[in-house]
């Protein structure tokens, strides 16, 4: 048998070793390879079935939990598309799946929405399902509908809770929530949710909201 030559065998290992950054750069996930800037503005709501507050956006790590909410963009931008009057839904199991509901004035401005949501809840699990749908909010200061398709998919109410002076919400800052760093203390008045396989019903339970979100960075 021919013996390998050391010319040819760092043939080999050079590419042996391209084969493996190869093979390391497609088991990156796509908002990982294409991060950009982006930058948020519009109004957020959440609600989950953790107790008042939850500690999953404090720094607590998720146990169980099950909830969902909105990010109505007022302006913001990503990978050079306006976000402006977009919305993104979301249900959601924090650390093991989550599904969006796109509402948006264009295609492009769709995969905007999609790909930036995938990046900043990465860490919420698995994406089930991309859909677009007709995603409404209403309401003011912490009083606030969130419905998906007119609530067959997805309806949630919230109320504010006041602080010491029972005027205004108690706020937490400096949260770890990449739309809204910022948020005002809530309750989930009602939930429902229902599609296909995945179904939940909330109440009395956790929420957060902030009428002025504001954030950015780089997914």
């Amino acid at each position: 048998m021919k013996r390998c030559t050391p010319h040819t065998a760092r043939i080999v290992w050079v590419f042996g070793l391209l084969f493996a950054v190869a093979g390391l750069q497609s088991t990156v996930p796509a908002w990982a390879a294409e991060a950009a800037e982006y930058h948020a503005v519009g109004t957020f709501i959440d609600g989950c079935s953790c107790s008042v507050p939850c500690l999953c956006d404090l720094g607590g790590t998720p146990h169980g939990c099950q909830g969902a909410g909105v990010m109505a963009f007022t302006s913001g931008s990503y990978k050079g598309i306006d976000l402006t009057g977009a919305k993104v839904a979301y249900a959601t199991a924090p650390g093991n799946w989550i599904r969006f509901y796109v509402d948006t004035k264009s295609p492009q401005q769709e995969e905007a929405v999609t790909a930036l949501a995938k990046g900043v809840f990465h860490e919420f699990g698995k994406v089930e399902a991309v859909k677009k749908a007709s995603v409404a909010l209403t309401g003011k200061a912490g009083h606030y509908t969130l419905s998906v398709d007119g609530g067959k998919i997805l309806e949630l109410t919230t109320e504010p809770v006041l602080g010491g002076d029972k005027k205004t919400p108690l706020t937490h800052g400096n949260v770890f929530n990449p739309l809204s760093p910022t948020v005002m203390q809530g309750k989930t008045v009602k939930a429902t949710f229902h599609d296909g396989d995945r179904s939940f019903t909330l109440g009395g339970s956790n929420a957060y909201f902030n009428a002025s979100a504001k954030s950015s960075g780089k997914v």
